[in-house]
């Protein structure tokens, strides 16, 4: 399975370890699931911004008060 390596200072590293420790989780199993929120999110605000646009594109000529 590919890996990433991600480089901290002890005190960071400590830091993440304890918050990780925290939530019941590794800090592999924390550090992956990071990532893959942070990606899914992005994903989720671009199409959120490709559907507000497309909104807007379709009701723009709608009178006011049905905007």
């Amino acid at each position: 399975m590919p890996m990433i390596t991600v480089e901290f200072t002890e005190e960071e590293l400590a830091f993440a370890k304890a918050h990780a420790a925290s939530l019941g989780k590794s800090m592999r199993s924390h550090a992956h699931d990071i990532i893959l929120a942070d990606a899914q999110r992005t994903a989720f605000l671009q199409g959120v911004d490709e559907t507000v646009a497309w909104a807007m594109d379709v009701f723009k000529d709608m009178p006011e008060g049905m905007r």
